[in-house]
């Protein structure tokens, strides 16, 4: 299967639906029907994520395969909320109503470019008090400079405490590993399969280097910001297969669904001496 990848980009806007699998139904955008208009017509025709075609779609795999909203029989692009329709109001949520953008609390700014305020007011900390003591989090800290995000690997299931133990799918993960592009590696003389050491202000774990273009420098406010990634589907009991991500994730919750925030934290990334 992975020599049958494809960089194929039929819609022109970085799906590359023959590069690998995107669940559950290998779409990419949610709601992507809602890009069209009535007659299945991208909005934007320069940068169409899916269009109606001789009685088909192409592009992204349809959300909701339905015709589009001009024939009979068919249903509206939202289809995970009742009327299928956008709504601007969200009720039931803790931050209020309207949607806002909240930076990470560890994050490599010091201002929320959407928002006068930075922060969600209503994560969940967890601390004994609640309260948010001095130096738990490393926004801005210059020890810890890039972004990391944590993700799983096709080969083991969940966080793998199923699969590590399998021999054949701990031959084909065998390691833990953190994905960095190649501007970042030449600036940390970092080389693709080299030992590496990944810290956060609450620990640290050995990684293989995966220097690959999947990870790009990111341009904010004027800086350059680079971001990390690593699985956290290892842990302490199978041979060679390293410590988990999670060693270095901060501990906050969501204030709806009190998810804990590890999609976007800040580490650092050395090669290990």
């Amino acid at each position: 299967m992975m020599a049958r990848r494809s960089q194929k980009d039929p819609s022109g806007v970085g799906l590359y639906p023959e590069w690998s699998w995107c669940w559950p139904v290998n779409r990419r955008i949610l709601y992507n029907r809602a890009s069209v208009n009535a007659d299945g017509v991208p909005w934007n025709k320069d940068r169409p994520v899916i269009w109606w075609d001789g009685g088909k779609w192409k592009g992204d795999v349809p959300d909701g395969g339905w015709k589009p909203l001009s024939q009979a029989g068919t249903k509206k692009s939202f289809i995970m909320l009742p009327d299928g329709v956008a709504s601007i109001f969200a009720a039931g949520m803790k931050e209020g109503p309207f949607p806002e953008h909240y930076e990470p609390l560890e994050c490599p700014i010091e201002k929320n470019p959407l928002s006068g305020t930075k922060n969600n007011p209503v994560i969940k900390l967890f601390f004994a008090d609640g309260g948010l003591e001095e130096d738990a989090f490393y926004s801005c800290d210059q020890r810890y400079p890039y972004v990391a995000t944590t993700y799983r690997v096709t080969e083991h299931w969940q966080t793998g405490v199923m699969t590590r133990n399998t021999p054949w799918l701990n031959e084909m993960q065998p390691n833990m590993f953190v994905e960095l592009s190649p501007e970042l590696a030449k600036d940390k003389g970092i080389k693709n399969g080299e030992m590496c050491v990944v810290s956060s202000g609450r620990g640290k774990v050995d990684a293989v280097a995966i220097v690959t273009k999947r990870f790009r420098p990111f341009k904010v406010q004027g800086t350059t910001i680079h971001q990390v990634g690593l699985p956290w589907c290892y842990g302490w009991t199978t041979a060679n297969s390293g410590d988990s991500a999670n060693l270095l994730t901060p501990t906050i919750g969501d204030g709806n669904t009190m998810i804990p925030e590890t999609k976007a934290f800040q580490v650092n990334i050395e090669k290990r001496g």
